[in-house]
């Protein structure tokens, strides 16, 4: 019988369990254990699964960070919240209040380096920026134009808002240097309530209100807006997490009152649909990746606390069929 080593020049390796690390990806082994051959994969495969709730209840807050070291900032529960938590990957914790409470304010940057700027105190539109340190929130340079239900992405230091809507949706972009906010180039739909991942420099914007609902993508390069491939489901409302190409998106209202839990993900061309949200919801605080990402806080058929966590596994054992 000829054998697998004469025929391709090595040996196949037995391994008394399956590997754990990216390290391992595209290893052919057998195990020893099962008494099978397997093949260790790209994970491809996502799932949400519940994280610890919110001390307080609310939707529409800023987020940042990640999924092991996130920021939820002011929201809305009854009337405008400063309140900001901080999540240490299993449970919430209240830090330093905002100066301006407000909702459906623009969020980016990290737990303990973040931005806020823009959103509506409950009376009125604000272009409020504060910067936060890890401890206190400071105010800084205003946005030029006022807005709530916009996008917003990047650090402390290169922050971007986009969309909005102030009432009437708009194409507005604005750039922060760290101390103060310019014009950045026009996006190509008027939009707000829209999804938001990435820098700066290379930044998504999807869905959202023109009216009427819609599912376009646009990447933007530091200078300007361009369409890209439309999300498979038009939405308002939904979380972006991620980078310009390799972004998630999460949640929304499809109606005035269709909940979702869909989630797709961007590969910097194409949305594909993955694994639903356990809670439909609309308005969430996210942070994180692509591939590890955090959704706090919502409005269901009111506010909640609820936490969900999406994790892609690096790795997928497959076992070889030999028959």
């Amino acid at each position: 019988m000829t054998t697998y080593k004469g025929e391709k020049g090595f040996e196949v390796e037995t391994l008394a369990s399956d590997p754990t690390t990216a390290g391992s990806i595209g290893q052919l082994y057998f195990n020893s254990a099962g008494n099978v051959f397997k093949y260790v994969a790209t994970g491809t495969v996502g799932a949400w699964a519940a994280g610890g709730n919110l001390n307080t209840a609310r939707d529409a807050a800023a987020g940042a960070g990640t999924q092991t070291a996130g920021l939820a900032t002011g929201g809305d529960s009854t009337s405008s919240k400063a309140i900001s938590e901080s999540y240490n990957g299993s449970a919430w914790t209240e830090v330093g209040d905002l100066n301006q409470a407000r909702f459906a304010l623009g969020g980016a940057g990290t737990q303990a380096a973040a931005l806020v700027f823009a959103g509506y105190t409950g009376t009125a539109l604000v272009a409020i920026t504060e910067k936060y340190d890890g401890s206190t929130w400071t105010e800084s340079g205003d946005l030029s134009v006022s807005r709530f239900r916009l996008g917003g992405c990047g650090t402390q230091t290169a922050g971007l808002a986009f969309g909005g809507t102030p009432p009437a949706s708009i194409v507005s972009t604005e750039e922060f240097d760290g101390s103060t906010w310019s014009g950045g180039g026009d996006m190509n739909t008027a939009r707000g309530e829209l999804g938001s991942a990435g820098i700066q420099t290379a930044a998504l914007g999807f869905g959202g209100q023109a009216p009427p609902l819609v599912s376009i993508t646009e990447s933007y390069n530091g200078t300007a807006w361009t369409e890209v491939g439309d999300l498979n489901t038009a939405r308002r409302g939904a979380v972006g997490a991620g980078i310009q190409t390799a972004a998630l998106a999460a949640g929304g209202l499809t109606g005035t009152t269709t909940l979702v839990g869909i989630t797709e993900s961007f590969d910097g061309a194409t949305w594909t649909e993955v694994a639903d949200l356990a809670t439909a919801g609309y308005g969430g605080s996210p942070a994180g990746t692509q591939a590890a990402a955090l959704v706090a806080g919502r409005y269901t058929t009111g506010v909640i606390a609820n936490t969900e966590e999406w994790t892609l596994p690096d790795i997928v054992i497959k076992t070889v069929a030999t028959s």
